[in-house]
């Protein structure tokens, strides 16, 4: 039987292949030597946008290094219930109050229901509570997956994570915003840049439900009944998360002409997580695994 990494690689391996197959069919789009190029970022018409993505660039790496600092020294030996909620807080509050306390340049001036900022929260803490919710229950009953550390929980998930999923998902998405934007900016449109960015969505879902299980293995209270499973096929069922968030989530006033409401944004990420669930579940009754909230 192969190692993990031996399957790792495999899968690996055969993901990029497909995806610089792909980009071989696509057509750079014909713009002056100054236009050249695609653009990660938004064009500065839209401005708030751009403001809010260049935030959540700068700050993720601070709760990065957090998260980082505290697994390498182990820090969380010494945690109850609180402690791991605040840390969880201190991570992902920042990204919602200082837009608040300090709005960006671009939004001043802007009622708080306009800005881009609130909507990229709104978006995120409902697709991030749903996640938390419902579809860890998943990975309860299907990849045998549970967290033993002492935490408040709410339906039989600890609380503090539905906190720092809301950090997670913000650097997730803001990056997953670029490399979408990037292909659509820089190749024509067509089947060929069409059939490159499904791709490339199923190839960015995977990898980063991949990195994120590998990154945490340093955290103990985290297990998997078998870790090859969690790796290979867990990897798999966490990127059927970003297969509908990360196209939706991109469309969120992406079109500086026709803005999303408050109303329209919340819409867009439940049906979102409702896609997800649906998949999920469909990929429990194929396993032929019953599914039933708590241990």
């Amino acid at each position: 039987m192969p190692t993990t990494a031996e399957t790792m690689t495999a899968i690996f391996t055969g993901l990029y292949s497909t995806l610089i197959f792909l980009h071989t069919f696509l057509t750079r789009e014909k713009k002056t030597p100054a236009q050249r190029g695609g653009s990660f970022l938004p064009p500065e018409t839209n401005a708030s946008k751009r403001a809010a993505e260049l935030f959540a660039l700068y700050y993720s790496p601070c709760w990065i290094v957090a998260v980082g600092i505290v697994i390498a020294l182990q820090s969380f030996e010494q945690w109850k219930e609180w402690e791991y909620m605040y840390f969880c807080l201190a991570c992902s509050l920042p990204c919602v109050l200082l837009p608040l306390v300090k709005p960006f340049k671009a939004d001043v001036g802007t009622p708080i229901a306009q800005r881009y900022m609130t909507k990229f929260n709104l978006w995120i803490a409902i697709f991030s509570f749903i996640g938390n919710y419902w579809y860890t229950h998943y990975f309860y009953r299907i990849l045998r997956a549970d967290y033993t550390f002492p935490a408040h929980r709410l339906n039989d998930v600890p609380i503090c994570l539905y906190f720092m999923t809301h950090a997670y998902f913000v650097f997730y998405h803001v990056l997953s915003n670029m490399a979408l934007r990037y292909v659509k900016t820089a190749y024509v449109p067509g089947r060929a840049r069409s059939l490159f960015i499904t791709a490339l969505v199923v190839v960015m879902a995977y990898t980063t439900a991949f990195m994120e299980s590998l990154t945490i293995c340093g955290f103990p209270y985290y297990k998997f009944e078998d870790v090859h499973m969690a790796y290979t096929v867990g990897s798999a069922f966490y990127a059927i998360y970003f297969l509908a968030s990360f196209p939706m989530f991109l469309r969120v006033d992406e079109d500086v002409d026709k803005k999303f409401t408050l109303y329209q944004t919340a819409a867009e990420a439940l049906a979102a997580g409702m896609l997800v669930l649906c998949a999920l579940d469909f990929v429990r009754l194929f396993m032929g695994i019953p599914l039933f909230v708590g241990h």
